[in-house]
């Protein structure tokens, strides 16, 4: 039975590789292998961020909120726009989920999944760090824990809006997403 739940797995490993292959170089992290491996936010949030930073006329966490804004919404339309690629990542790892808990009840992670979630981390964190340096402000909190609130907002978000198709409280919800970051940064 091992193959078998190695195949199971594969939709979950492909969706991992997927991401880290959306990734272009710029910050450093380390793969589950300990392979140091470049990391940079999605090019369409990268672009939206590094356009709103030539625009702006102010800095520290101020220009922060705007530079945070223009990632999340061109991060929205691109998500929004592949609903059945969401669902589909979903159900992958909600099955992974279930192979790996079906017998046990002690909390051990699911190698694939637990990299999805890592590399999810990873292009966040860098879209966090990039917005910071372009607002000249600080994070009060690792990055790294930052990253993963605003995963786990964006997860919750997107099942939500999958399952209720309401563009107005998920627009709200990423609003509110954007408060709350830029609450946990200071001027620098």
């Amino acid at each position: 039975m091992p193959g078998a739940i190695s195949e199971d797995l594969q939709p979950v490993e492909r969706a991992a590789q997927a991401r880290c292959a959306a990734f272009r170089p710029r910050e450093s992290s380390l793969s589950a292998s300990g392979e140091i491996i470049e990391v940079r936010p999605r090019p369409t949030v990268e672009e939206a961020v590094e356009k709103a930073a030539a625009a702006i006329d102010c800095t520290g966490t101020r220009a922060l909120r705007v530079l945070l804004h223009a990632g999340v919404s061109a991060l929205w339309p691109a998500i929004k726009a592949a609903p059945h690629k969401q669902i589909r990542t979903y159900e992958s790892t909600i099955e992974a989920l279930r192979r790996q808990w079906a017998d046990r009840t002690d909390p051990v992670a699911d190698p694939a999944v637990a990299a999805l979630f890592r590399d999810l981390d990873a292009e966040v964190g860098a879209f966090l760090r990039l917005c910071a340096e372009r607002s000249n402000s600080e994070w009060l909190e690792p990055v790294e824990a930052i990253a993963a609130y605003a995963v786990a907002v964006m997860q919750g978000t997107v099942l939500r809006w999958l399952a209720d198709c309401d563009d107005e409280t998920t627009l709200v919800v990423l609003d509110d997403l954007v408060s709350s970051l830029s609450t946990k940064a200071v001027d620098r």
